[in-house]
């Protein structure tokens, strides 16, 4: 076998496209072919996710059983990230994301062993801007049995809205929401907002548009249709979720992107997006 890396994919789909996009790049650095390991992160998922990227043009290949470390919590797993950091940093064979450091872990990574395990969210676009360009057309989002609300979309200074809040903390309060409108309309000369998210009718309830154009889109049975519809507008003002930030990162060049001040998780935003003053609260 090559020289390989093996990404340990876990979380919802946001954090699932997270992870790859790390994994690629490093990868690509690294000069090894890349694995996915679409087990072992599901082990404990609390909310019944399960692996989704094999919906897109991914270039990887899953890994085979002997690459698997499964459950990250069991002694033979814990015991093999232990080992690890006991050795000199080149020659460490499984790196996991540590708070605060972000993607210096991955910039300074180097190691001589033929295989190496990658454990982390790594929510940030520096652990993989240098393959940003490769990355998008293999994240292309799945679907497109929709081509006329497509075009639609696509169509004028559309403004996808996002929102988070059925079984999810910290949840962002209305006047962020209210901010990043009024930015939208004062940026933007003809703003459609298409709103959308698990939680329409909270949007209709406290979203004021002021007299501008807004959409609800009622969500659908499958994520991946309401993923790509978010990344065919124009523009974006997304929630603090990983979610979100993939469906304004992956829209058409050019847009503008409001994004919560503090998010609430160590999610950090894409270069050129704004960021607008918010206030958590635990949600409903």
């Amino acid at each position: 076998m090559s020289r390989s890396l093996v990404a340990i994919i876990k979380g919802g789909l946001g954090n699932q496209l997270f992870g790859y996009a790390a994994a690629r790049a490093l990868a690509l650095r690294e000069g090894r072919e890349l694995f996915l390991d679409d087990a072992s992160g599901f082990v404990r998922d609390g909310y019944g996710r399960s692996f989704r990227l094999d919906r897109f043009p991914i270039n990887a290949e899953a890994a085979p059983p002997d690459l698997r470390l499964g459950d990250p919590k069991a002694p033979a797993h814990r015991l093999k990230r232990s080992m690890s950091k006991l050795l000199p940093p080149v020659w460490r064979d499984y790196l996991k994301e540590q708070p605060g450091r972000g993607a210096a872990q991955l910039s300074g990574f180097r190691s001589h062993r033929k295989i190496v395990h990658l454990n982390g969210y790594w929510q940030d676009e520096a652990c993989f801007r240098d393959a940003s360009d490769r990355i998008r057309r293999e994240l292309e989002p799945p679907g497109g049995n929709r081509p006329d609300l497509e075009k639609s979309l696509a169509t004028g200074d559309t403004v996808f809205l996002h929102v988070r809040r059925i079984r999810y903390s910290p949840c962002l309060d209305v006047a962020y929401y209210q901010r990043s409108i009024s930015k939208a309309t004062e940026a933007l000369s003809t703003p459609r907002f298409e709103i959308f998210g698990d939680d329409i009718d909270w949007a209709r309830r406290h979203l004021d548009f002021g007299g501008g154009t807004a959409r609800f889109h009622p969500s659908s049975d499958d994520e991946l249709v309401d993923f790509r519809l978010m990344t065919r507008c124009r523009h974006a003002i997304v929630a603090n979720s990983s979610f979100s930030w993939w469906a304004a990162w992956l829209q058409q060049p050019g847009g503008r992107v409001w994004t919560p001040e503090n998010p609430g998780w160590p999610l950090q935003p894409a270069s050129g997006w704004t960021p607008v003053a918010n206030g958590l609260d635990p949600g409903p």
